[in-house]
This record gives structure tokens, sequence and C-alpha cells, in this order.
């Protein structure tokens, strides 16, 4: 995963056998405060997601991913703001 604070854009790449998968994003402070979004295979492994919605701070990122026999996990770190 890498995330462009200029841009406000958080890119990953998952191979194209993936099937499912979700980005969530935590705040470093309290991980009850978290949004999910579904992580859809696409013809391109590359996948784009805007932080721009998200308030300033820091947020953990975690993104886990299936290809149907087993399951994947990642996860990072990034301010915003």
């Amino acid at each position: 995963m890498t995330f462009e604070p200029s841009s406000q854009l958080l890119a990953f790449v998952l191979p194209l056998s993936f099937q499912k998968g979700d980005l969530t994003f935590c705040r470093a402070n309290n991980l009850y405060d978290s949004i999910r979004f579904p992580v859809k295979p696409t013809a391109k492994p590359r996948q784009v997601f805007s932080t721009a919605h998200l308030s300033k701070g820091l947020w953990r990122v975690y993104l886990n991913w299936s290809d149907g026999r087993q399951q994947y996990h990642d996860e990072k770190e990034i301010r915003i703001g």
C-alpha cells in the first residue's frame, strides 16, 4: 500500500486472482471510529481509494482479501491532514 498525502489517495495492487476483499480505516486513537469499504475485483490489479472524506489525524488502514482458498492481510499507518 502506498499513500500520497498531497493527492489524498491510497493505492494498492492485488493479484488478479483475488475474489473479495475489504479496506478498513480506523482512527489510531479510537478503534471504534472506523470506516469499511468493499474491494471488488477489476480488470486491473491496481486499486485506488480517496481519503479526502476522512477527518484529519492518524489512521490505521487494514486491507484484507481472499483468493477463495487463503486469506491475506496488509496494514499501514497514515496521517491525513
